[in-house]
């Protein structure tokens, strides 16, 4: 059985997880600290899930022969996840809600995904998903404009 999408169901309240923790801790310290907890939490994360995957799978802790490219692409999504924080600090420390901060940044992410997948990875984008994207920019200019 397939279960992406319970994995990308989970990843989403990582994420509000994030929001919602980083927005309640935004006006009580500067988005440099915050960025920098937040991203210090998630090595250790990250650096027990590497450990434990090796331990459970009998991979080598440092596996030989890695491609460069892949490696390369992960340090971009690292840039853009770590940049995607500090400018979220920064959005909660002006005031943004947790709430239309959510909408705007995860709805700009769809957009801009599902544009260059069709771009630079030959993904397909269905008419209805076209319309989505539209209708995803619409409603990013009504929750910006609106007062």
């Amino acid at each position: 059985m397939n279960t992406w999408w319970l994995f990308a169901i989970i990843s989403g309240a990582g994420l509000a997880t994030r929001n919602l923790s980083f927005k309640a801790a935004g006006g009580q310290i500067d988005a440099a600290l915050a960025a920098l907890v937040l991203s210090i939490a998630m090595t250790v994360v990250s650096v027990g899930y590497y450990a434990v995957n090796r331990f459970h799978t009998a991979q080598p802790f440092l596996p030989e022969n890695v491609p460069m490219q892949p490696l390369m692409l992960c340090i971009v999504a690292g840039i853009g996840v770590a940049a995607a924080n500090i400018f979220l600090a920064l959005a909660y420390k002006q005031g943004g809600y947790a709430s239309l901060t959510a909408i705007l940044q995860n709805g700009f992410s769809i957009v801009v995904t599902l544009t260059l997948g069709f771009l630079l990875l030959s993904e397909v984008i269905k008419p209805v998903q076209l319309l989505g994207i539209l209708v995803t920019f619409g409603g990013m200019w009504m929750i910006t404009t609106s007062k």
